[in-house]
Protein backbone atom coordinates (compact mmCIF):
# COMPACT_ATOMS: atom_id res chain seq x y z
CA UNK A 1 0.00 0.00 0.00
CA UNK A 2 1.36 3.18 -0.84
CA UNK A 3 0.93 6.38 1.54
CA UNK A 4 2.99 9.03 1.09
CA UNK A 5 2.65 10.42 4.87
CA UNK A 6 5.03 13.40 4.66
CA UNK A 7 2.71 14.68 1.35
CA UNK A 8 -0.75 13.68 3.28
CA UNK A 9 0.58 15.70 6.21
CA UNK A 10 1.47 18.55 4.63
CA UNK A 11 -2.40 18.79 3.20
CA UNK A 12 -3.87 18.39 6.06
CA UNK A 13 -2.12 20.46 8.08
CA UNK A 14 -3.15 24.24 6.96
CA UNK A 15 -3.99 27.44 8.69
CA UNK A 16 -7.35 29.27 7.79
CA UNK A 17 -8.49 32.92 8.12
CA UNK A 18 -12.01 34.11 8.10
CA UNK A 19 -12.34 38.17 7.72
CA UNK A 20 -16.15 38.24 9.75
CA UNK A 21 -15.79 39.57 12.80
CA UNK A 22 -19.01 39.75 15.71
CA UNK A 23 -22.15 39.92 14.10
CA UNK A 24 -24.57 42.69 15.01
CA UNK A 25 -28.23 42.21 15.47
CA UNK A 26 -30.15 44.57 13.07
CA UNK A 27 -34.20 44.13 13.16
CA UNK A 28 -35.09 40.36 11.83
CA UNK A 29 -31.98 40.14 10.12
CA UNK A 30 -28.25 40.66 11.61
CA UNK A 31 -25.34 42.57 10.43
CA UNK A 32 -21.90 40.74 9.76
CA UNK A 33 -19.14 43.72 9.97
CA UNK A 34 -15.52 43.02 8.64
CA UNK A 35 -12.54 43.53 10.58
CA UNK A 36 -8.92 43.41 9.87
CA UNK A 37 -8.68 40.90 13.11
CA UNK A 38 -8.81 37.67 11.38
CA UNK A 39 -9.76 34.40 13.26
CA UNK A 40 -7.17 32.02 13.24
CA UNK A 41 -8.02 28.34 13.47
CA UNK A 42 -6.00 24.96 12.24
CA UNK A 43 -8.12 22.64 9.55
CA UNK A 44 -10.03 19.85 10.26
CA UNK A 45 -12.79 18.06 8.62
CA UNK A 46 -16.94 18.74 9.83
CA UNK A 47 -18.08 15.48 9.60
CA UNK A 48 -19.35 14.14 6.36
CA UNK A 49 -21.97 16.21 5.17
CA UNK A 50 -22.45 16.49 8.89
CA UNK A 51 -18.99 15.82 10.65
CA UNK A 52 -18.57 17.57 14.22
CA UNK A 53 -15.31 18.49 15.78
CA UNK A 54 -16.41 16.62 18.84
CA UNK A 55 -13.78 14.94 20.73
CA UNK A 56 -13.97 12.30 22.98
CA UNK A 57 -12.85 14.17 25.59
CA UNK A 58 -15.35 16.44 24.65
CA UNK A 59 -17.76 14.02 24.84
CA UNK A 60 -16.87 12.41 28.59
CA UNK A 61 -16.59 16.16 30.21
CA UNK A 62 -18.20 18.94 28.10
CA UNK A 63 -20.65 21.18 29.32
CA UNK A 64 -23.27 22.57 27.14
CA UNK A 65 -21.55 25.86 26.47
CA UNK A 66 -18.48 23.86 24.93
CA UNK A 67 -20.75 21.89 23.22
CA UNK A 68 -21.97 24.97 21.34
CA UNK A 69 -18.71 25.73 19.46
CA UNK A 70 -17.43 22.00 18.41
CA UNK A 71 -19.50 21.25 15.29
CA UNK A 72 -17.63 23.38 13.08
CA UNK A 73 -17.56 24.07 9.31
CA UNK A 74 -15.74 27.45 9.67
CA UNK A 75 -14.44 29.20 12.95
CA UNK A 76 -16.97 31.93 12.87
CA UNK A 77 -19.95 29.49 12.63
CA UNK A 78 -18.60 27.88 14.97
CA UNK A 79 -18.16 30.24 17.97
CA UNK A 80 -20.38 33.49 16.71
CA UNK A 81 -23.22 31.78 14.53
CA UNK A 82 -23.82 28.28 15.36
CA UNK A 83 -27.30 28.78 13.93
CA UNK A 84 -26.62 29.16 10.46
CA UNK A 85 -24.54 25.75 10.81
CA UNK A 86 -25.84 23.70 7.63
CA UNK A 87 -24.98 19.77 8.97
CA UNK A 88 -27.20 17.62 6.40
CA UNK A 89 -29.33 18.02 3.58
CA UNK A 90 -31.67 15.26 2.13
CA UNK A 91 -33.84 14.72 -0.84
CA UNK A 92 -35.93 11.37 -0.93
CA UNK A 93 -39.22 10.30 -3.01
CA UNK A 94 -42.15 10.38 0.25
CA UNK A 95 -42.47 6.71 2.02
CA UNK A 96 -46.60 7.76 2.07
CA UNK A 97 -47.43 9.40 -1.02
CA UNK A 98 -46.04 8.57 -4.33
CA UNK A 99 -46.66 12.01 -5.52
CA UNK A 100 -44.53 13.92 -3.30
CA UNK A 101 -40.66 14.39 -2.64
CA UNK A 102 -39.32 15.36 1.12
CA UNK A 103 -36.97 17.81 1.63
CA UNK A 104 -35.20 18.10 4.86
CA UNK A 105 -32.57 20.55 6.43
CA UNK A 106 -30.92 19.80 9.18
CA UNK A 107 -28.36 22.47 11.15
CA UNK A 108 -27.31 24.17 14.26
CA UNK A 109 -26.33 21.11 15.89
CA UNK A 110 -25.01 19.75 19.14
CA UNK A 111 -28.33 19.94 20.85
CA UNK A 112 -28.03 18.30 24.45
CA UNK A 113 -30.67 16.20 25.50
CA UNK A 114 -33.41 18.03 27.29
CA UNK A 115 -31.99 21.61 25.83
CA UNK A 116 -34.70 24.35 24.58
CA UNK A 117 -32.65 25.99 22.12
CA UNK A 118 -34.58 28.65 20.36
CA UNK A 119 -34.13 29.46 16.79
CA UNK A 120 -31.84 32.25 15.38
CA UNK A 121 -34.61 34.89 13.71
CA UNK A 122 -31.39 36.33 12.20
CA UNK A 123 -30.79 33.46 9.77
CA UNK A 124 -32.82 33.09 6.24
CA UNK A 125 -32.64 29.30 5.50
CA UNK A 126 -33.43 28.72 1.86
CA UNK A 127 -33.79 25.08 -0.42
CA UNK A 128 -32.75 26.07 -3.93
CA UNK A 129 -33.63 23.93 -6.62
CA UNK A 130 -32.42 23.95 -10.49
CA UNK A 131 -34.59 22.12 -12.78
CA UNK A 132 -32.54 23.27 -15.84
CA UNK A 133 -29.16 21.39 -15.41
CA UNK A 134 -27.25 24.72 -15.02
CA UNK A 135 -26.70 24.96 -11.50
CA UNK A 136 -28.65 28.17 -10.86
CA UNK A 137 -31.56 27.89 -8.77
CA UNK A 138 -35.31 28.00 -10.87
CA UNK A 139 -37.32 27.30 -7.54
CA UNK A 140 -36.67 28.64 -4.06
CA UNK A 141 -37.94 27.67 -0.38
CA UNK A 142 -37.37 30.69 2.27
CA UNK A 143 -38.01 30.46 5.82
CA UNK A 144 -36.77 32.74 8.99
CA UNK A 145 -38.29 33.37 12.54
CA UNK A 146 -39.95 36.16 13.65
CA UNK A 147 -38.65 36.16 17.64
CA UNK A 148 -36.62 34.53 20.16
CA UNK A 149 -38.79 33.86 22.64
CA UNK A 150 -39.46 29.93 23.48
CA UNK A 151 -43.27 30.13 21.16
CA UNK A 152 -41.81 31.39 18.13
CA UNK A 153 -43.35 31.66 14.53
CA UNK A 154 -41.88 30.25 11.36
CA UNK A 155 -42.35 32.72 8.17
CA UNK A 156 -42.41 30.62 5.16
CA UNK A 157 -41.93 31.98 1.60
CA UNK A 158 -42.16 30.21 -1.78
CA UNK A 159 -41.80 27.91 -3.26
CA UNK A 160 -41.67 29.89 -6.23
CA UNK A 161 -39.05 31.61 -8.59
CA UNK A 162 -36.24 33.67 -6.51
CA UNK A 163 -36.46 37.38 -7.47
CA UNK A 164 -32.36 37.24 -7.16
CA UNK A 165 -30.74 34.21 -8.33
CA UNK A 166 -26.39 33.62 -6.58
CA UNK A 167 -25.48 34.25 -3.28
CA UNK A 168 -27.62 37.18 -2.45
CA UNK A 169 -30.67 36.74 -2.04
CA UNK A 170 -34.30 39.26 -1.61
CA UNK A 171 -36.81 37.81 0.27
CA UNK A 172 -40.08 36.05 -1.47
CA UNK A 173 -43.77 37.37 -0.88
CA UNK A 174 -44.63 35.46 2.65
CA UNK A 175 -46.88 32.24 1.79
CA UNK A 176 -47.76 31.44 5.27
CA UNK A 177 -46.77 31.36 8.98
CA UNK A 178 -46.55 28.33 11.16
CA UNK A 179 -45.35 27.52 14.77
CA UNK A 180 -42.20 25.89 16.03
CA UNK A 181 -42.24 22.29 16.44
CA UNK A 182 -45.47 22.01 15.17
CA UNK A 183 -46.73 20.38 11.70
CA UNK A 184 -48.49 23.27 9.52
CA UNK A 185 -49.86 22.68 5.81
CA UNK A 186 -50.78 24.59 2.81
CA UNK A 187 -54.04 24.01 0.80
CA UNK A 188 -52.09 22.98 -2.59
CA UNK A 189 -50.48 20.26 -0.23
CA UNK A 190 -47.46 21.31 1.23
CA UNK A 191 -46.56 20.23 4.59
CA UNK A 192 -44.16 21.92 6.89
CA UNK A 193 -42.05 20.91 10.35
CA UNK A 194 -39.71 23.26 11.59
CA UNK A 195 -38.29 22.16 14.99
CA UNK A 196 -35.92 19.83 17.13
CA UNK A 197 -35.21 16.50 16.17
CA UNK A 198 -32.69 13.71 17.05
CA UNK A 199 -29.91 14.07 14.89
CA UNK A 200 -30.22 11.48 11.78
CA UNK A 201 -27.00 11.43 11.50
CA UNK A 202 -24.62 8.61 11.91
CA UNK A 203 -20.69 7.97 12.74
CA UNK A 204 -17.72 6.76 14.41
CA UNK A 205 -16.20 10.11 14.54
CA UNK A 206 -14.08 9.24 17.53
CA UNK A 207 -12.10 6.57 15.59
CA UNK A 208 -12.12 9.02 12.63
CA UNK A 209 -10.04 10.79 14.87
CA UNK A 210 -7.53 8.18 15.54
CA UNK A 211 -7.21 7.88 11.87
CA UNK A 212 -6.81 11.46 10.94
CA UNK A 213 -5.67 13.51 14.35
CA UNK A 214 -5.26 16.85 12.28
CA UNK A 215 -9.08 16.37 12.34
CA UNK A 216 -9.00 16.81 15.93
CA UNK A 217 -10.09 20.13 17.01
CA UNK A 218 -8.21 19.72 20.80
CA UNK A 219 -5.03 18.23 18.82
CA UNK A 220 -3.73 21.33 17.47
CA UNK A 221 -1.73 22.73 16.72
CA UNK A 222 0.16 19.61 16.93
CA UNK A 223 -1.38 16.26 15.89
CA UNK A 224 0.00 12.95 15.11
CA UNK A 225 0.47 11.82 11.88
CA UNK A 226 -2.39 10.57 10.05
CA UNK A 227 -3.33 7.18 8.80
CA UNK A 228 -1.05 5.67 11.93
CA UNK A 229 -4.08 3.77 12.45
CA UNK A 230 -5.70 2.13 9.19
CA UNK A 231 -9.16 0.45 10.53
CA UNK A 232 -12.51 1.66 12.11
CA UNK A 233 -13.76 -0.30 14.87
CA UNK A 234 -14.96 -3.12 14.03
CA UNK A 235 -18.62 -4.16 13.84
CA UNK A 236 -19.99 -4.13 18.20
CA UNK A 237 -17.90 -2.21 18.89
CA UNK A 238 -17.80 0.34 16.39
CA UNK A 239 -19.67 3.74 18.18
CA UNK A 240 -22.03 6.68 16.84
CA UNK A 241 -20.65 9.37 18.05
CA UNK A 242 -23.74 12.11 17.00
CA UNK A 243 -26.04 9.12 18.62
CA UNK A 244 -26.46 11.93 21.92
CA UNK A 245 -27.26 14.57 20.29
CA UNK A 246 -30.65 16.64 18.65
CA UNK A 247 -30.28 18.93 15.94
CA UNK A 248 -32.76 21.45 14.51
CA UNK A 249 -34.74 20.82 11.39
CA UNK A 250 -36.43 21.74 8.49
CA UNK A 251 -38.73 19.42 6.82
CA UNK A 252 -40.69 19.96 3.90
CA UNK A 253 -43.34 17.67 1.85
CA UNK A 254 -44.56 18.28 -1.40
CA UNK A 255 -46.07 17.65 -4.66
CA UNK A 256 -42.90 17.02 -6.86
CA UNK A 257 -44.51 18.95 -9.52
CA UNK A 258 -43.57 22.34 -7.77
CA UNK A 259 -40.31 21.49 -7.87
CA UNK A 260 -40.09 20.35 -11.97
CA UNK A 261 -40.38 17.41 -13.62
CA UNK A 262 -37.22 15.61 -14.48
CA UNK A 263 -33.67 15.98 -13.04
CA UNK A 264 -33.00 18.56 -10.50
CA UNK A 265 -30.20 19.52 -8.18
CA UNK A 266 -30.78 20.84 -4.43
CA UNK A 267 -28.65 22.85 -2.13
CA UNK A 268 -29.13 24.44 1.01
CA UNK A 269 -28.05 27.91 1.89
CA UNK A 270 -27.99 30.00 5.10
CA UNK A 271 -27.86 33.73 4.62
CA UNK A 272 -27.83 37.42 6.83
CA UNK A 273 -27.68 40.66 6.20
CA UNK A 274 -24.87 42.89 5.69
CA UNK A 275 -23.50 46.42 5.01
CA UNK A 276 -22.56 45.09 1.80
CA UNK A 277 -25.96 44.95 0.69
CA UNK A 278 -27.60 48.37 1.48
CA UNK A 279 -30.96 47.12 -0.38
CA UNK A 280 -31.76 44.75 3.09
CA UNK A 281 -31.10 41.43 0.80
CA UNK A 282 -29.23 39.05 2.34
CA UNK A 283 -25.87 37.59 1.71
CA UNK A 284 -25.24 33.60 1.84
CA UNK A 285 -22.90 32.77 4.76
CA UNK A 286 -22.74 29.16 3.83
CA UNK A 287 -24.18 26.67 1.45
CA UNK A 288 -24.14 22.41 1.73
CA UNK A 289 -25.30 19.78 -0.74
CA UNK A 290 -23.51 16.55 -0.76
CA UNK A 291 -22.02 14.55 2.29
CA UNK A 292 -18.28 13.95 2.17
CA UNK A 293 -17.25 16.37 -0.39
CA UNK A 294 -15.89 19.53 0.95
CA UNK A 295 -15.84 18.09 4.24
CA UNK A 296 -13.45 15.41 3.34
CA UNK A 297 -11.69 16.63 0.97
CA UNK A 298 -11.13 20.26 1.09
CA UNK A 299 -8.65 21.84 3.16
CA UNK A 300 -10.29 23.92 6.30
CA UNK A 301 -8.68 27.24 4.94
CA UNK A 302 -11.20 26.83 1.82
CA UNK A 303 -14.16 26.02 3.39
CA UNK A 304 -15.46 29.46 4.20
CA UNK A 305 -14.22 30.73 -0.08
CA UNK A 306 -16.44 27.55 -0.51
CA UNK A 307 -19.52 28.16 1.25
CA UNK A 308 -19.58 31.76 -0.54
CA UNK A 309 -19.96 30.22 -4.01
CA UNK A 310 -22.37 28.80 -5.91
CA UNK A 311 -21.92 25.58 -7.48
CA UNK A 312 -21.87 27.01 -10.62
CA UNK A 313 -17.98 27.91 -9.46
CA UNK A 314 -17.53 24.04 -8.10
CA UNK A 315 -15.86 21.97 -11.18
CA UNK A 316 -13.01 24.74 -11.11
CA UNK A 317 -13.03 24.43 -7.09
CA UNK A 318 -13.58 21.31 -5.70
CA UNK A 319 -12.07 19.25 -8.49
CA UNK A 320 -8.83 20.36 -7.21
CA UNK A 321 -8.99 19.58 -3.75
CA UNK A 322 -10.46 16.09 -4.66
CA UNK A 323 -7.14 15.24 -6.90
CA UNK A 324 -4.95 16.74 -4.09
CA UNK A 325 -6.48 14.54 -1.63
CA UNK A 326 -6.66 11.20 -3.57
CA UNK A 327 -3.21 11.58 -4.69
CA UNK A 328 -1.90 12.28 -0.96
CA UNK A 329 -3.44 8.83 0.13
CA UNK A 330 -1.54 7.45 -2.88
CA UNK A 331 -4.48 5.68 -4.86
CA UNK A 332 -4.98 6.65 -8.51
CA UNK A 333 -6.58 9.59 -9.96
CA UNK A 334 -9.09 7.47 -11.23
CA UNK A 335 -10.36 7.24 -7.96
CA UNK A 336 -10.76 11.46 -8.13
CA UNK A 337 -12.41 11.12 -11.66
CA UNK A 338 -15.15 9.07 -10.42
CA UNK A 339 -16.03 10.94 -7.35
CA UNK A 340 -15.90 14.34 -9.78
CA UNK A 341 -18.10 12.62 -11.89
CA UNK A 342 -21.23 12.11 -9.33
CA UNK A 343 -20.38 14.44 -6.87
CA UNK A 344 -19.55 17.55 -8.88
CA UNK A 345 -21.39 20.12 -8.84
CA UNK A 346 -21.90 20.25 -5.29
CA UNK A 347 -25.81 19.21 -5.84
CA UNK A 348 -27.68 16.48 -4.13
CA UNK A 349 -29.63 15.00 -7.77
CA UNK A 350 -32.87 13.88 -8.05
CA UNK A 351 -34.83 12.65 -11.10
CA UNK A 352 -38.48 13.20 -9.82
CA UNK A 353 -39.86 11.22 -12.74
CA UNK A 354 -38.56 7.75 -11.19
CA UNK A 355 -40.56 5.96 -8.19
CA UNK A 356 -38.01 5.50 -6.24
CA UNK A 357 -34.29 5.43 -5.84
CA UNK A 358 -30.89 5.12 -3.77
CA UNK A 359 -27.62 7.46 -2.86
CA UNK A 360 -25.78 8.85 -6.16
CA UNK A 361 -28.57 7.14 -7.95
CA UNK A 362 -29.73 9.53 -10.76
CA UNK A 363 -25.64 9.39 -11.67
CA UNK A 364 -24.86 5.35 -11.66
CA UNK A 365 -28.42 4.09 -11.19
CA UNK A 366 -31.14 5.51 -13.53
CA UNK A 367 -33.59 5.88 -10.38
CA UNK A 368 -34.60 9.10 -8.13
CA UNK A 369 -31.26 9.51 -6.78
CA UNK A 370 -31.74 11.65 -3.81
CA UNK A 371 -30.69 11.00 -0.07
CA UNK A 372 -32.47 9.05 2.60
CA UNK A 373 -31.88 9.72 6.54
CA UNK A 374 -30.65 5.92 6.32
CA UNK A 375 -28.77 6.48 3.38
CA UNK A 376 -24.88 4.96 4.74
CA UNK A 377 -23.36 7.82 2.95
CA UNK A 378 -19.95 7.33 5.18
CA UNK A 379 -19.98 3.71 3.89
CA UNK A 380 -20.47 4.77 0.28
CA UNK A 381 -18.14 7.18 0.06
CA UNK A 382 -15.30 5.53 2.04
CA UNK A 383 -15.68 2.64 0.00
CA UNK A 384 -15.02 4.38 -2.92
CA UNK A 385 -12.41 6.59 -2.19
CA UNK A 386 -10.29 3.91 -0.01
CA UNK A 387 -11.65 0.79 -1.65
CA UNK A 388 -12.85 -0.31 -5.08
CA UNK A 389 -16.42 0.07 -5.47
CA UNK A 390 -18.19 1.80 -7.89
CA UNK A 391 -14.75 2.12 -10.01
CA UNK A 392 -13.04 -1.68 -9.43
CA UNK A 393 -10.06 -0.08 -8.82
CA UNK A 394 -7.95 -2.21 -6.39
CA UNK A 395 -4.43 0.33 -6.15
CA UNK A 396 -3.77 1.49 -3.26
CA UNK A 397 -7.11 -0.03 -1.45
CA UNK A 398 -6.94 0.39 2.63
CA UNK A 399 -9.37 -2.52 3.38
CA UNK A 400 -10.22 -1.20 6.85
CA UNK A 401 -11.43 2.08 5.96
CA UNK A 402 -14.19 1.17 3.72
CA UNK A 403 -16.35 0.98 6.64
CA UNK A 404 -17.51 2.98 9.86
CA UNK A 405 -19.65 -0.28 10.58
CA UNK A 406 -22.18 2.09 12.13
CA UNK A 407 -25.29 1.92 10.87
CA UNK A 408 -28.70 4.02 10.96
CA UNK A 409 -30.79 3.44 14.30
CA UNK A 410 -34.19 2.31 13.28
CA UNK A 411 -35.62 4.26 16.72
CA UNK A 412 -33.64 7.31 15.44
CA UNK A 413 -36.73 7.83 12.51
CA UNK A 414 -40.38 7.68 11.97
CA UNK A 415 -42.09 5.96 9.30
CA UNK A 416 -44.70 9.29 8.75
CA UNK A 417 -43.81 12.97 8.37
CA UNK A 418 -41.92 14.33 9.69
CA UNK A 419 -39.44 11.27 9.84
CA UNK A 420 -36.96 12.52 11.63
CA UNK A 421 -37.18 10.97 15.30
CA UNK A 422 -38.52 12.45 18.03
CA UNK A 423 -35.85 14.86 20.26
CA UNK A 424 -34.06 13.15 23.10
Amino acid sequence: MKINARSITSFLRTERRFPIDKPVQNMAFFSVKRSQDWTKATHFFRPIVAFVAILLVVLIYATPKALASDHQDTTFLATKLTAADLTDLYVFESPTDPNNAVLIMDFDPLIVSGEQRPFDPNVLYQFKIDNTGDSIEDVVLQFNINSTRLQQIVTVRGPSRPIIRGTDSALLPVSLTGQVNQTFSTSNGIKFFVGTRKDPFFFDLEQFFKIIPDRNYSLQPKPSPPLQVLSFRPAGQAQDTLAPFNVHSIIVELPRKLLGSGKIGVWITTSVNTPRLRNRNLAQIERLAVPALNELFMDFQAHNNSNLQTPTQDAGNQSQFIRAFVNAIGRPQGIADAVISVAIPDVIQADLSKPSGSYFGTQLGNNFGGRRPKDDVIDVTASVVFGNAVTGITTGQIPGLTTDNVGPNDANFLPTFPYLGNPL
